[in-house]
């Protein structure tokens, strides 16, 4: 019935194929369409122009192509984009220099999980200029190795969290009822106390019962906003909300979502979690599989990395007509170097 339908079950041609990777990648690298005349000598094709029209018709039929209103030339679909990245993608091989510049990025000791994201989110952002994201993994469940608190004013607090797989977490605690730098040193004592002597571990999803009952005995809301956001780490948002400046309503939708990063990181999420994506290989989700409307038509290039059975996502976010070829090698070793630094975490902890 549907499109996607027909191209399940139809396979294309040798020439077919040749043809839409040719029409996919000139309007990748120029943004325009192509008829079948410059395709012709444009990719030294050995068929005539004739020839061409009844493929790029036939390609039509299908789904894989489409005219638009302005031209006679066709552009892609995005069951066209789905066989031209799964099938017909030639990955470029990253230069020397830019390996180079990738490993000597992650040279300097890390060992703190969330900082190798925000290196990572950083570096991914400047390397392709589009936009990072980078989620670490749930840390629900993650074993509570340390509590540290600052005593910011009598009514406000600053908690540092270190679990046990190196995560550093920072809360916001603003405070009903107010409380000295000593009393709060004594409440940290008590803290320590009972995370040494509890026979179960504190996992992190029981830290608001464990300050409930230390600190706050009734309060309601102590989190600052911006506390539930830790786990997301993104950069270069301004690449995206560049290609709404003549847009204005859709830009204030823009702005609205990446401000709220949680329930950003929420939809990014979802989208993954719905696919059962393998471990260290690159996959590609366009703006409408991740339920975004304003992002339909964005790319969301990224892998999967694990640490300590939890799933961790690092990729990049940007047009639909992106430099695939570039891009998706450049995840795939970034990622690879992510994974070399995680495992020697892991190893270290194991071997403690």
């Amino acid at each position: 019935m549907s499109a996607n339908k027909r191209v399940m079950c139809m396979t294309l041609t040798d020439r077919e194929k040749q043809i839409l990777g040719a029409i996919i990648d000139y309007y990748l690298d120029s943004g325009e369409t192509i008829g079948s005349r410059t395709l012709v000598k444009r990719y030294d094709l050995n068929i005539s122009s004739a020839t061409v029209r009844n493929a790029m018709a036939d390609l039509e039929d299908m789904g894989y192509i489409t005219k638009t209103h302005t031209s006679s030339g066709r552009v892609p679909t995005d069951i066209g984009y789905k066989f031209y990245l799964n099938e017909l993608l030639k990955i470029r091989e990253l230069t020397k220099n830019e390996k180079e510049k990738i490993e000597l990025a992650y040279e300097r000791k890390m060992n703190e999980l969330d900082g190798i994201l925000e290196h990572t989110s950083k570096l991914l952002s400047k390397l392709t200029s589009y936009t990072s994201i980078v989620f670490e993994p749930s840390t629900e469940f993650e074993k509570v190795k340390k509590i540290q608190f600052v005593h910011v004013n009598n009514y406000l607090i600053m908690c540092v969290i270190v679990l046990d797989n190196s995560t550093v977490k920072t809360k916001k605690m603003h405070l009903d009822l107010q409380i000295t730098e000593e009393e709060l040193m004594e409440i940290q004592k008590q803290i320590s106390r009972h995370l040494r002597e509890n026979e179960n571990p504190i996992s992190s999803n029981e830290l608001e019962k464990l300050f409930k009952e230390y600190i706050f005995k009734g309060t309601e809301d102590y989190l600052d906003e911006e506390d539930a956001n830790s786990g997301l780490f993104i950069r270069g948002t301004e690449n995206i909300l560049s290609t709404f400046e003549n847009k204005p309503l859709e830009l204030i939708q823009a702005v609205k979502i990446f401000d709220k990063h949680k329930d950003l990181k929420k939809m990014f999420e979802k989208a993954v979690k719905e696919r059962n994506y393998e471990t260290g290989k690159v996959h590609i989700l366009f703006g409408d599989e991740l339920n975004i409307p304003i992002l339909e038509n964005f790319s969301f290039v990224f892998s999967v990395y694990n640490f300590n059975g939890s799933q961790g996502i690092l990729g990049v976010l940007g047009p639909k007509r992106m430099e695939y070829a570039k891009t998706v090698g450049l995840i795939k070793y970034v990622t690879d170097e992510v994974n070399k630094i995680v495992q020697k975490i892991q190893d270290s902890r194991g071997d403690g």
